[in-house]
């Protein structure tokens, strides 16, 4: 192939993959920068990137967000890829526009086979009591979760009911999969972590089946934040073991500010019931500002 007609064959394919559509000049440049090699061997075979897509139901610039956002499920064949792997999203998440949701995030789902992987996880989780409305909500948030092996969702399980959780509480899936993103290691490295700031075992799993996402957090962060809370004095372990979501909070842009807010006000007799620091740290910046800031804006500058 003559390098002028190498050139422009990619541009003509995408436009006949978008049609009138979408432009497809900066789609082009998306599509083509460092890789033309790979691109135009695969646009111009028969079963080109429109006719994979086509009985999906999506639109040219739908299916153009989703080649460019990752160019590589273009190697999946379309009849034993794409398709299979189009159709068990839509039939979990019930609907073209979630498939395009999660697929705009996380493309590379359609690299996966998820007959074999996404479902059967679903399908445990679903055994558990967990509702298809939150199993549809954390592959939106954590997609990478449900790539795990079944066995490995089973082991997450195991550990979390053998830490006394729940079932039916709405953390039991944030407790499996804050679990599967540690190894028994980094676990044990932060249980040893709180014991040495004063909680026992007992306040460590109390804690954490109350909020699990605390120990998302880094060690150097945990351990900041209950320092931060325990040496204002307004707070103990065991307010800390009530009100764990404390610990997730920012403590250069959250704890310290509004600690220090409280307190100024506290001196000055503003204050006529200390609310309490965990509902405190729950409101937004705003809220916090038109109850603890504004009302007080005088005072404060003297």
């Amino acid at each position: 192939m003559c390098t002028s007609a190498y050139n422009e064959l990619p541009r003509a394919q995408i436009g006949f993959l978008l049609g009138k559509a979408v432009s497809p000049k900066p789609i082009w440049r998306k599509w083509l920068k460092g890789s033309r090699g790979f691109f135009v061997p695969i646009l111009t075979r028969p079963s080109n990137p429109k006719s994979r897509f086509c009985k999906t139901g999506f639109s040219d610039s739908d299916i153009a967000d989703l080649i460019s956002s990752d160019p590589w499920i273009l190697r999946r064949s379309a009849d034993k890829g794409l398709g299979p792997a189009i159709l068990v999203l839509k039939n979990i998440l019930g609907s073209n526009a979630g498939v395009l949701k999660v697929l705009k995030l996380s493309a590379w789902y359609l690299k996966y086979d998820l007959d074999k992987t996404l479902m059967p996880n679903v399908e445990v989780l679903k055994s558990l009591g967990i509702s298809s409305s939150q199993i549809v909500k954390y592959i939106f948030l954590f997609p990478r979760f449900f790539l795990h092996k079944q066995e490995s969702i089973k082991g997450f399980v195991k550990r979390v009911d053998e830490m006394g959780f729940d079932r039916k509480s709405k953390m039991f899936l944030y407790a499996i999969r804050i679990m599967s993103s540690m190894t028994l290691e980094t676990w044990e490295l932060k249980v040893k972590l709180f014991q040495s700031l004063g909680f026992s075992e007992n306040d460590i799993l109390v804690a954490f089946r109350r909020a699990p996402q605390m120990f998302a957090t880094s060690e150097k962060k945990i351990e900041e934040a209950i320092e931060t809370l325990l040496s204002s004095g307004k707070v103990d372990i065991s307010f800390l073991v009530s009100h764990p979501e404390l610990l997730i909070c920012s403590v250069e842009h959250r704890l310290k500010p509004r600690l220090q807010v409280i307190e100024n006000l506290e001196k000055r007799n503003l204050l006529g019931k200390i609310p309490n620091l965990s509902t405190i740290c729950k409101y937004t910046e705003q809220k916090f500002a038109e109850k603890f800031v504004v009302p007080y804006a005088n005072e404060l500058d003297q």
